[in-house]
């Protein structure tokens, strides 16, 4: 325990939660935006191929928000 405390500067790091950096902020959002563009892409394809339109494009757009926002609460529950 004394060597956490020396790399650290003296002080444990334990219960702080950590800043989001700029870079942090960056990524989740654009996985956020990959992911509904991804879904809404697959979603656009399969309608193509099925006949279905615009059903499976509505589809894949949900879907892509939904693990869109629980990629998010995931990547920022790290910093709470």
């Amino acid at each position: 325990m004394g060597d956490q405390q020396e790399e650290n500067g003296g002080t444990p790091d334990r219960g702080r939660a950590r800043t989001p950096t700029l870079g942090d902020l960056f990524w989740v959002g654009t996985a956020c935006a990959i992911s509904v563009v991804a879904g809404m892409g697959i979603g656009y394809l399969l309608d193509e191929a099925a006949g279905t339109t615009p059903w499976l494009t509505f589809a894949g757009l949900a879907f892509g928000i939904v693990s869109a926002v629980l990629l998010a609460v995931r990547q920022l529950r790290r910093f709470v």
